[in-house]
C-alpha cells in the first residue's frame, strides 16, 4: 500500500517537473522576444498563474493522501 502511494507521488513529481521545465523554456522564449513593458506585464501574469498552479498541486497531493489514508483505515477495520 505504501509502495503504491510512493510510486504514485513519484510519478506525479516527475511528470510535474518535466511539464514545468517545458513551460519554463517556452515562457523564457516568449519573454525574450517581448518589449520590456510587455515582458513585465507578462511576467506578473505568469507569477499569478504559478501561485495558482502550486496551490492546486498542493490540494491534489493532500487529497491523494486523504484518499489513501481513508482507504487504508477502511481496509484495516474490515479485517
Amino acid at each position: 500500500m505504501i509502495t503504491t502511494l510512493v510510486a504514485i507521488l513519484a510519478a506525479i513529481a516527475v511528470g510535474g517537473r518535466a511539464n514545468d521545465a517545458l513551460r519554463t523554456a517556452q515562457m523564457e522564449s516568449i519573454l525574450t522576444r517581448l518589449p520590456d513593458d510587455q515582458a513585465r506585464a507578462y511576467y506578473d501574469l505568469l507569477r499569478r498563474r504559478l501561485r495558482r498552479v502550486l496551490v492546486m498541486r498542493a490540494l491534489a497531493i493532500a487529497s491523494l493522501f486523504c484518499i489513501f489514508y481513508t482507504l487504508r483505515r477502511w481496509l484495516v477495520s474490515s479485517h
